[in-house]
Order: C-alpha cells, then structure tokens, then sequence
C-alpha cells in the first residue's frame, strides 16, 4: 500500500458525505422557503386559494420524506428497492394526480374537490409507510439469512411449458375475442363492460390471462440470460394478449415485477431508464384510451397535454372526491366492510361456498363498486389503499393502517434485497408481490390480493413440474 492508497479513503469518504450535505440542505432551504411564503404571503395567498396551506404542508412533508428515504431507510438507491419505488410513486401519482384534476376542472368548471388535502394525506401517509419500512430494517437489517436449501428452475423443462403455456394462451385469446366480438383495447370504452368479459367469454377468457403467466415465466428466463429469441417473443406475445381487453394492469403488473428481477439479477435499471418509460409510456396509453373513444370534443377542448393530464392516475381526484365525502360527518364510515376482498381471492369460489361465504357478493361490495354507487357512476372508482383505509377506519384507521403497509414494504424489500440468483423460484413471486404492493397504492386490497394469487398460484404449480430442489453452497 503506498501513501497515495492512504488517501483514498478519507477522500471518498468526503465524497459520499457530500450529497448527504446536500440532501440535508435542500430540505432545510424548502421548509425555510415555505416559512417565507407563509410569512410574508400568507394573507395575500387567502383570497386567490384558500387551501395554500394544506398545498405547503404537502411539500414540506415531501421534504421529510426526502429525509426518512436518505438517511433512514439508507442506500442503496437501486430500483428494486421497494420503499424507494413506493415513495416516487406515491409522489408522481400526487404531481399527475393533480394535473389530471386540473383537466377535469377544465371540462367540468363546476367540479371541485379537496385536491390539496388529498396531497397532504398522500405525504402523511407515505411518511408513516416509510417509518414502517425503517422501523423493519432496524430490526432485522437488510441482509436475510439464507435457507440451506430452495428450489430452481430446470431451465429446459420451463422453455418447454413456456411454450405450451402460450399455445394454450393464444387459443384462449382468439376464442375469446371471437365471443366479445372486438379488440377492447382498440375498439370503444372497454370499462363498462370490463366486468363482463370473464362472463362473456368464460373459460377461454381464464385461458387468455395466462399471457400474464407466459410473460412472467418467459422473463424468468430473460433477467437469467436462459432465454433465445423465440422465448422473447413468446413472452411478448403472452403479454399482448393479456392486454387486448384495454386493462392496463394486466401488462404493468408483469413488466414492473420483471423490471424488480431484472435489477436484483441481471443489471442495474438506471433512472434514466425509467424516467423514458414513465415520460414514454403513460402519455402514449392515455392518447390510446381517448383515441380508441374517438371523442372529438375533448381533444378539442383539452388539447394533447391536457388529453395526457386528464387520463393520467385520476385515481388521485376520486381519493380528494372520497376524503371530502367521509369526513364531513354526514356520511358513516364502511367500518371494514370492504375487507373481505383481501381475503376471498386466496381460495376458490368452491371452498368459500362450503363455508357459507359468497365470494361474488364479497367483490361485489369492494371500496370501488361502493365509492362507484355513492358518485353515480356506472364503472369500478378506486381511491388506492390509503382512501380504502380511510372510507373504513376514518384518519387515524388510514395512518395506522399506512404504518403497517409500510412494514409489509420492509418485509419483502428485505427478502428481495437477498435475491441474487435468476434461478431461484422464489424471485419471481418476491417480485410479483413487491410489485402489486407498490401498485396497491392507486388499487384496491382486493386487487391486490387478486393479482398476487392470479399470477404466482400458477408459477407455484409450474415450478412442481419445471423445478428442482437444490443446496446453497455454505
């Protein structure tokens, strides 16, 4: 070791300390900006918007949150970390959220709802998740203790029911679109009828949706380096035709998992990376869903841009529609009602119907057909968890209830962050659930448990046929 070696050290050390300074001092100069707004424009600010105060309160809770994420919650700052992913995504839902309530305003002048207190209660409430994410780590640290034993896949055996599982998935899809008549996603508005589709096409509809499976197993193999190119088209494919009944989910939910196995397995996702398919992906499937509408009057009146903002995460506007509804006293809160959409997904209608239960009617009286019935409204409206948690339990319900999704978030972003091999069974359905957890924020606690059992139920029973036990080496 020479002299100079002595000095890398303490000068990467002052590297690293740096942004940490900055960090710290961008939060400070937000608070202290917003003090000085307060301060000197308070009084002006009351008359032209009257709810600068809770808008101010939003972002320097931001700011904490910046600081819980950095100097909490801790590196690293990777993609596949999950409170980090929740937190951007709590934020970009809140920026296109409102952006999407100004759209709405712009058509329908008269409509207004509580959008700022609606930021408020999203940064409260992430800051309660991230607490819950920190409060995991500090007990039992990043690093997982690894099983003696797991299973991984037989790579030639999954290539082949990859396969197999797609021919399966195409006659579903064909068959199916025969029974509706159109392509829902490019055909009309597939969202009153989206209900019916399992209905209308029945079986060959389930057989469709193993696109998701395809996708995900065909993935597997792709984030492993085990795929050729006939495997990366099969799964592009067993994606597509999941997508063809105009629901969004049914491919973002796939892509985003696979994008968390790809960063734990294969390679970093960089930032810019994402920003692309965010700043890509979101505008080019909000024009798709007014273009296959052919509504001229709205691009008339709200332009591009504003065709763009209106349908982008309007979820947000139903979740300030909701806080304003149940917190004025005139309306009684659900009570929990809802809750037995978190269950009834892990079992068979079969099994709930031996025990006296009725899983249709439990769907039936989810936050989004109660929330859709209260604003007249003919399609499912869905406020995310936090708005489910509140239209229940009311403020404190909604906080406490964040602080124990946050520490659901911890525990599986501590069993991802362990996650090294693209072999291992376990990764993907880590993945699958880290992924719809993240989503939960925007869905439904039925949605959630839906998604998780609809896409890693098969992926168990495949790895029966397409696994192998195996030994970690000690």
């Amino acid at each position: 070791m020479t002299p100079e070696d002595g000095l890398e050290v303490p000068q990467r050390a002052a590297r690293q300390a740096r942004p940490a300074r900055l960090v710290g001092y961008g939060v400070v100069g937000l608070w202290l900006a917003l003090l000085g707004v307060a301060v000197g424009w308070g009084v002006q600010l009351d008359p032209a918007w009257p709810a600068w105060r809770e808008a101010s309160w939003a972002l320097a809770v931001w700011g904490a949150n910046l600081l819980l994420l950095y100097y909490v919650v801790g590196p690293p700052f990777a993609f596949s970390r999950l409170p980090l992913l929740s937190a951007i995504f709590a934020l970009l839902m809140t920026a296109m959220g409102s952006g999407s309530y100004w759209a709405t305003i712009q058509l329908f002048p008269r409509y207004r709802v509580p959008i700022e207190l609606a930021a408020l209660f999203t940064a409260v409430c992430t800051a309660l998740s991230l607490i819950g994410c920190a409060v995991v780590a500090r007990l039992g640290g990043l690093r997982e203790r690894l099983a003696r034993w797991h299973y991984v896949w037989d790579w030639g055996r999954l290539r082949v029911v990859t396969y197999a599982l797609f021919a399966v998935c195409a006659v579903g899809t064909y068959m199916s679109i025969r029974a509706i008549g159109y392509i829902p996603a490019v055909l009309g508005d597939p969202e009153s009828l989206r209900v019916q589709f399992p209905e209308i096409a029945g079986a060959w509809f389930r057989l469709s949706m193993l696109g998701m499976v395809v996708g995900l197993i065909a993935g597997v193999q792709i984030c492993a380096r085990r795929a050729n190119w006939l495997v990366w088209v099969v799964g592009a494919l067993g994606l597509g035709c999941a997508s063809l009944y105009g629901n969004r989910f049914f491919i973002a939910l796939p892509v985003g998992a696979l994008a968390l196995l790809w960063d734990r397995v294969r390679g970093r996702v960089s930032a810019r990376s994402v920003a692309l398919a965010v700043g890509v992906g979101m505008p080019a499937l909000a024009l798709l869903y007014f273009w296959r509408q052919h509504d001229e009057t709205l691009v008339g009146r709200l332009g591009p841009l504003g065709l763009i903002l209106y349908g982008s995460l309007n979820e947000f506007r139903d979740l300030a529609w909701t806080l304003d509804y149940y917190s004025g006293g005139g309306h009684a809160l659900l009570g929990g009602s809802t809750l037995g959409g978190l269950i009834v997904p892990l079992f068979p209608s079969g099994v709930w119907s031996a025990v006296g239960i009725d899983k249709a009617a439990v769907f039936a009286h989810s936050n989004a057909a109660v929330l859709a019935q209260e604003m007249g409204q003919v399609t499912a409206q869905r406020v995310g968890i936090y708005g489910e948690l509140f239209m229940n339990f009311g403020w404190a319900g909604a906080f406490l209830g964040a602080l124990l999704y946050g520490v659901g978030l911890g525990y599986l972003d501590r069993r991802l962050m362990v996650v090294r091999d693209g072999a291992v069974v376990g990764g993907i359905l880590l993945a699958v659930a880290g992924a719809a957890t993240v989503y939960a924020q925007v869905g439904q606690w039925n949605m959630f448990t839906a998604a998780v059992t609809s896409c890693c139920y098969p992926v168990l029973l495949l790895a029966l046929f397409t696994a192998r036990r195996a030994t970690r080496a000690v």
